[in-house]
């Protein structure tokens, strides 16, 4: 049986810059008055308080296909959230090159399991920043590159995309997944959360998350600016075999108070899965803005992997190298999740080799099984 299944300049100490959108008070004023936001969040760098947002939207329906959609239609929530974030600058790393999964008739396969009736199969997964902030706040050059995106997400089973603000249409547009979110209508900011995804299996109970707490308006990468979250889903890989996948954009940033207020992101996205994915597997991807074993952002991503007992892709496989925007996992008692390829997805680029986005797309094959 056949189922569908970044680069910033480095800080000194080599973590990524604090972020790419630095608006003075007055060009904020500019920006909001002219985009008809009324601003909101904390006051120049300052964070926002814990508890001053995040309500829960059903946030996006899936198009296309048959089975698992879900209603609902973006909602307005009040809270933080950020718009930026490095990358890193190594490239290569793990596996082989071009697109991930199988192309046409549906992508990932799945088997029968032999005697035991129970099924197993593969998938591929994307994790891109697309960088999709207005023309001239973006750290990358949107209208003329994220067209240019859309038909190479084709090689995908599962996309899941962040910054993907401003030029939805564009990024959409070629894409053949016959399940997609829709993206977030009323934010309350000058952007939205930015996060959506392409999915060749039905997904459903999809719902965005707002951080309640983020850091900067004016100053310190402005992650105010955006309705920075989290979203979540329950994908269907297989008749009753289900994975909740979901996708995240962190605070940016390096002070004493991003990290704080990333702490407390890990925190609430950590209180939802304790809820909503109690005994599930998990597949969190997206862009964490957490530098891997860096004495500042390691404690913060071990509170995250170990709080909801996952591994990171790029640790399992053991590649040598990982980055900010990561896919992470766990199995259950009843599916067992396993990565088999973590790369740099190096097919995102011009005809020159110029990169499509300010971040660099990670993609990872996982295998999976049925284990009752």
């Amino acid at each position: 049986m056949v189922t569908r299944s970044s680069t910033g300049a480095p800080r000194p100490n080599g973590r990524r810059a604090p972020g790419r959108l630095i608006l003075s008070a007055a060009a904020l004023a500019a920006v909001l008055a002219a985009s008809g936001c009324s601003g909101g969040g904390s006051n120049g760098g300052g964070r926002a308080p814990a508890g001053a947002g995040g309500s829960t939207t059903s946030g996006g329906t899936t198009t296309g296909g048959s089975g698992g959609t879900t209603t609902g239609g973006g909602g307005s929530t009040t809270g933080g959230g950020g718009t930026t974030g490095g990358g890193g600058t190594t490239t290569g790393g793990g596996g082989t090159t071009g697109g991930g999964g199988t192309t046409g008739g549906g992508g990932g396969t799945t088997t029968g399991g032999g005697t035991t009736g129970l099924a197993s199969g593969s998938f591929s997964a994307l994790s891109y920043n697309v960088a999709g902030l207005p023309q001239g706040l973006s750290g990358s050059n949107p209208i003329v590159n994220i067209p240019r995106i859309s038909d190479k997400l084709n090689a995908y089973d599962l996309v899941l995309a962040q910054e993907d603000f401003w030029y939805h249409g564009e990024l959409a547009q070629d894409a053949q997944h016959p399940h997609q979110s829709v993206p977030l209508q009323q934010s309350g900011r000058l952007v939205n959360d930015g996060l959506n995804r392409f999915s060749d299996t039905p997904f459903f109970d999809f719902a965005r998350q707002r951080w309640q707490s983020c850091n900067g308006l004016t100053g310190a990468a402005n992650d105010c600016l955006a309705a920075k979250g989290f979203s979540a889903a329950r994908h269907e890989l297989h008749p009753g075999i289900f994975v909740d996948v979901y996708n995240l954009h962190c605070d940016a940033g390096g002070s004493r108070d991003d990290i704080d207020a990333r702490n407390d992101q890990v925190v609430q996205i950590l209180a939802y899965m304790a809820t909503y994915s109690a005994g599930k597997a998990v597949i969190v991807a997206g862009d964490t803005n957490m530098d891997g074993f860096d004495p500042a952002d390691e404690p913060t991503l071990r509170a995250l992997l170990d709080g909801a007992g996952m591994q990171d892709s790029a640790r399992f496989l053991n590649v040598g190298i990982e980055k900010i925007d990561r896919l992470m996992f766990r199995s259950s008692l009843d599916v067992r999740l396993t990565p088999t390829q973590w790369r740099i997805a190096d097919e995102f680029v011009t005809s020159n080799g110029d990169p499509l986005s300010d971040h660099e797309a990670i993609h990872v094959d996982f295998d999976w099984q049925q284990l009752r």
